[in-house]
């Protein structure tokens, strides 16, 4: 394992006023606690706001970080770049989160990398509690296209810098998310176009157990279209489109395609309890 120092960092100031989120970039199944948007800490590619405080406070958000400028980048040099494993993000010598990298090897959802880190300390100043926070990269799209997606779950309080895959997805306030850099706006036609999905739900790094793939299949003309397929037991059958490039089924299947040509998509399963929440993303085949 190894340790990358953060040398440098900026500090914002916290607020939900200030938080710079942006709904039609993607969505979260609690925007009380967890709001996608583009980045204002750490770079600014899109990403998400958390809480400002620990136990959070609904609706009291610091700004939105950076997936790629923030997490992302400090975890590829924690752990070797492209290596998987796992090692100590470390702001100014002091070990703020243990975190982990996971690249899918083969089947569906091949080089889908999956990022976890475990809140170990206090934030520096004015940046927010990430908690438990899982977030995976959709592969195979270029950075203007980058689709992400994931769960958070609020720090636990615990503090021990000994190696524990727990991230705390137990908890109740459990919010999944997804987010883009390039939401279509107008769908192009699709006949039977498929992307293999990976869900993310109640995710272990160690084991990599809440982890599942599937395909699913689109089609759309003119102003309409539906998704089919199952993703760890969720049928999509019902699942409509709009020709703006949102998809919904009822009130539990929400999400987003990406890109000019719906290269890719990404969207979350809502449902009672938020044990069963599951969000998921991909690209076409």
């Amino acid at each position: 394992m190894k340790k990358f120092l953060l040398v440098s960092a900026i500090a914002l100031a916290a607020s939900p006023a200030f938080a710079a989120t942006d709904a039609t970039k993607g969505g979260s199944s609690n925007t009380a606690y967890v709001q996608v948007g583009t980045g204002e800490i750490l770079g600014a590619g899109v990403g998400i706001a958390m809480p400002a405080t620990n136990p959070p406070t609904a609706d009291v958000l610091a700004k939105v970080v950076s997936f790629e400028g923030g997490p992302i980048d400090k975890t590829d040099k924690a752990v070797s770049y492209a290596a998987n494993g796992n090692g100590y993000i470390d702001i100014q010598g002091n070990k703020l989160s243990e975190t982990w990298k996971h690249t899918i090897a083969g089947g569906a959802g091949v080089g889908t990398e999956i990022y976890a880190y475990r809140q170990i300390k206090e934030p520096m100043p004015n940046f927010p509690h990430f908690g438990g926070e899982v977030i995976a990269k959709v592969p195979g799209l270029a950075a203007s296209n980058a689709v992400y997606f994931g769960e958070w779950a609020p720090w636990d309080g615990s503090t021990g810098t000994a190696h524990d895959p727990d991230l705390g997805m137990d908890s109740s306030l459990r919010t999944v998310f997804f987010v883009g850099e390039n939401p279509t706006t107008s769908m192009p036609n699709l006949t039977n176009v498929a992307y293999d999905v990976v869900g993310i739900q109640k995710y272990n790094p160690d084991t990599q157990a809440g982890v599942y793939t599937g395909t699913l299949t689109a089609n759309f003309s003119g102003t309409s279209g539906s998704i089919t397929g199952t993703l760890n037991g969720v049928n999509f059958s019902g699942t409509s489109i709009s020709d703006t490039g949102s998809f919904s089924n009822g009130s539990t299947i929400s999400g987003k395609f990406y890109g000019n040509q719906a290269e890719a998509l990404a969207g979350m399963y809502d449902t009672t309890g938020v044990a069963n929440d599951m969000a998921f993303g991909g690209a076409q085949q």
